[in-house]
């Protein structure tokens, strides 16, 4: 539908037909698709990921385990029994060796010695507060409800990851030097990050909770987008 040739404006159906022609399937597929196809992916990996931090016991030993203690006020009767000879060692070494102790504890503690070693303040809470947003948040992505809240935290989780393991690697090492399990690691946690930041800047698209209530609010600005103007006849 264009302009007549009297310059008078073009039928209102032809505007309405405009307005209501079907998209095509490559943009279907942008705006609704890959958005649910990357909720998937996060929920498959963050869900497992915060369930074995938060129910999972691990034993932790040496100054992981001292550090663990000195966090939370674990006693040593969680530790394994000392052996003799240690309790024949001077005061201070007996202590060490105390503290030092194996233990049993939630592998999210793992987290909060990571983060207790880069001198982060609360590293317990935050760590915590790492676990319920894989465990929470990716499983609310799955359904699509306040996606771009729990998408940040997962972006963010994921960005310490990178800082807090990979990067001091990569400063010693090349990327092209990396052994496979620490490249695997490091791309894994990109990956995560990029998909993460995705959902973010453009939405979860149609097939979520999101769109279903905010409407308009969570719809991605590719699909509000009109395109190019495209000047009518009597515009030339």
């Amino acid at each position: 539908c264009s302009a007549r040739e009297d310059g008078s404006e073009p039928p209102v159906a032809c505007e309405i037909a405009t307005e209501v022609a079907p998209m095509g399937f490559s943009r279907v597929a942008a705006l609704h698709l890959l958005p649910f196809l990357i909720r998937i992916t996060l929920c498959a990996v963050f869900v497992p990921a915060g369930w074995s931090k938060i129910m999972n016991q691990v034993e932790f030993s040496g100054p992981a385990a001292a550090t663990i203690r000195s966090l939370t006020g674990m006693s040593a009767a969680d530790a394994k029994p000392v052996v003799l000879r240690q309790e024949l060692s001077p005061p201070s070494d007996a202590a060490r060796a105390e503290s030092e102790a194996p233990l049993e504890a939630r592998r999210l503690y793992g987290v909060a010695v990571l983060l207790h070693d880069h001198e982060l303040p609360y590293p317990v809470a935050q760590a915590w507060l790492a676990a319920i947003t894989e465990l929470v948040g990716g499983g609310l992505l799955l359904i699509g409800f306040f996606s771009r809240i729990w998408a940040v935290g997962l972006s963010v989780a994921m960005g310490f990851a990178f800082a807090l393991t990979t990067l001091p690697v990569l400063k010693v090492v090349g990327p092209l030097d990396l052994d496979v399990p620490t490249f695997t690691k490091a791309a894994a946690q990109i990956a995560l990050f990029t998909l993460s930041l995705g959902i973010v800047l453009t939405g979860p698209g149609g097939l979520s909770i999101d769109h279903a209530v905010f409407g308009g609010a969570a719809r991605p600005a590719a699909e509000d987008d009109p395109g190019p103007h495209e000047p009518e006849d009597d515009e030339v």
